[in-house]
């Protein structure tokens, strides 16, 4: 928001690893740190208004990467009518997913792939946004190295192709060159061509893996904001797959 402490893009990349000068180094790197991911954060999803109100919802996430692909399991507790939890699932195999419930809902529901690009409790963030599966998708080119702020960026432009699902044309992430961390992206959507941008602001180290603190989403032809703020969280908490159990999406 991974995320979450990966939308998440998603968010949590680890450290440890040199600069990298090819496409392929680069995908194979950050494909990697997508792969080692195992997490815990919980924190707020809040829109901002032109007039500078905001309206926030507490969310909680929890991800690990599965030999059989990433899983994220996502919940709005507050307020009463905005509760909603999802699991999003990209597997190493085929088509991802995502799947909601409530609380008593005689049966989860998948959203359709034609639906990804919905706004998430009427933030700018998107269902998709949470997959950040975009480093996956067939069309992958590194562009010349740019400076971003203090920072020193590779560039990856990201663009679907047969067969990857999706609301956005193309993608472009820029990546801390040292710590493999996003510190900007910008997804240009298909039926519109608007352009969002999402900056990562407060990077931190914990255990290895780093993240950013909060995500702001903007939309150029929008006034407003929306933001993604992680209080806290847990890295390498050893999730297993009953964490990520479907049934979880309507347990009382």
């Amino acid at each position: 928001m991974f995320p979450p402490q990966k939308l998440v893009a998603l968010l949590l990349l680890p450290l440890a690893i040199p600069p990298a000068a090819t496409r392929e180094e680069v995908l194979a790197r950050v494909r990697t740190l997508r792969n080692s991911t195992d997490y815990t954060a919980s924190g707020r999803l809040v829109r901002v208004s032109p007039s500078g109100e905001r309206k926030s919802f507490p969310i909680a996430f929890r991800a690990h990467a599965f030999p059989d692909g990433l899983r994220i399991f996502c919940e709005v507790t507050a307020p009463l009518v905005a509760r909603v939890r999802l699991l999003l699932s990209v597997p190493s195999q085929g088509p991802a997913t995502v799947r909601t419930g409530h609380s008593g809902d005689r049966a989860a529901k998948e959203i359709p792939a034609g639906s990804w690009g919905e706004s998430l409790l009427g933030t700018d963030f998107t269902y998709e946004d949470l997959l950040e599966n975009h480093l996956l998708w067939r069309h992958q080119t590194l562009l010349p190295e740019e400076r971003y702020g203090a920072r020193s960026c590779l560039v990856l432009r990201s663009e679907p192709g047969t067969g990857d699902q999706t609301q956005y044309t193309s993608v472009t992430t820029w990546l801390d060159r040292e710590i493999y961390q996003a510190v900007k992206v910008e997804k240009v959507v298909k039926a519109s061509r608007e352009v969002r941008v999402f900056t990562y602001f407060g990077l931190r180290q914990v255990k290895g893996v780093w993240s950013a603190s909060q995500i702001e989403c903007k939309v150029a032809t929008k006034p407003g904001s929306s933001l993604l703020i992680i209080n806290r969280g847990t890295e390498k908490p050893h999730l297993n797959s009953a964490a990520f159990d479907p049934v979880l999406l309507t347990r009382p």
